[in-house]
């Protein structure tokens, strides 16, 4: 497969951004374990993956893709703007024997190099906001078949909260990113109208958050699943609040 890359200056920002990140940092590991609650629904959304044609959307280092093989899938196709990231991605596909099942290439995501209607399911995990998301999510379109489904992580950023966070810690992101606000909501929307999104951390924003920094207090554990229930609650009686939690599971369906 020939890619043309003619980059952007956005692109060019985020390749460089991320290939200066982990370039030499060893960074093969199995997030398979995962616990937070909106991967656990996201894997949930994902279900049984046997025979399907897949695109890990922003692959990383070709975590998801090696976990879709393991399920069961046909075959995994992974894209991502940083060559450093492919680089391991392919070394890593390579030592765990899916070279055949998948096939990670630099590519990027706002000009997908595959043909129309190609793909059952298509992937991302905190990816859509590090792109140019119109362009994204019409190239993610195109090449989704009739009934295909797309299924996106993505953080928010309509909590005052979240703003103040971001703003006191540019370091911990990239130049161009740019998490998910009401109008890229309502542009989902618009592109994919059988859209479903589903909401988390509401009140569990700061429990979650210290649950990173201190994973190992059952106290504090205890204290965010509690809050995870009450957020549960809350955003089933006032589904308007749910575009001020911090994270959004996109299901896309063409």
């Amino acid at each position: 497969m020939n890619i043309n890359l003619q980059l952007s200056e956005r692109q060019r920002i985020e390749q460089e951004y991320h290939d200066a990140k982990y370039n030499g940092n060893l960074i093969q590991t199995d997030y398979n374990f995962r616990e937070e609650i909106y991967y656990r629904f996201f894997w949930e959304q994902i279900g049984d993956v046997s025979g399907l044609k897949i695109l890990d959307f922003g692959c990383g280092n070709g975590w998801v893709s090696i976990q879709l093989a393991k399920k069961g899938a046909k075959k995994v196709y992974g894209i991502d703007i940083s060559g450093e990231l492919i680089k391991k991605g392919n070394m890593w596909v390579e030592n765990e024997g899916f070279s055949s099942k998948i096939d990670l290439k630099k590519m990027p995501g706002e000009k997908l190099v595959f043909p129309g209607e190609f793909f059952d399911l298509i992937l991302g995990s905190a990816i859509l906001h590090h792109t140019e998301i119109e362009l994204a999510l019409k190239s993610i379109f195109r090449v989704l078949k009739p009934e295909g489904r797309g299924i996106f992580i993505e953080p928010l950023n309509q909590n005052i909260f979240l703003r103040i966070w971001r703003l006191l810690t540019p370091w911990r992101r990239s130049p161009t990113e740019k998490a998910l606000t009401n109008k890229d909501l309502n542009l989902i929307q618009s592109i994919f109208p059988n859209s479903k999104l589903n909401y988390f951390l509401f009140t569990s924003i700061f429990s979650e958050g210290l649950t990173l920094l201190f994973p190992k207090c059952k106290t504090l554990i205890y204290f965010n699943i509690l809050l995870e229930k009450i957020d549960n609650r809350l955003l089933k009686a006032l589904p308007f609040w749910g575009k001020y939690c911090a994270v959004v599971v996109l299901e896309l369906k063409k």
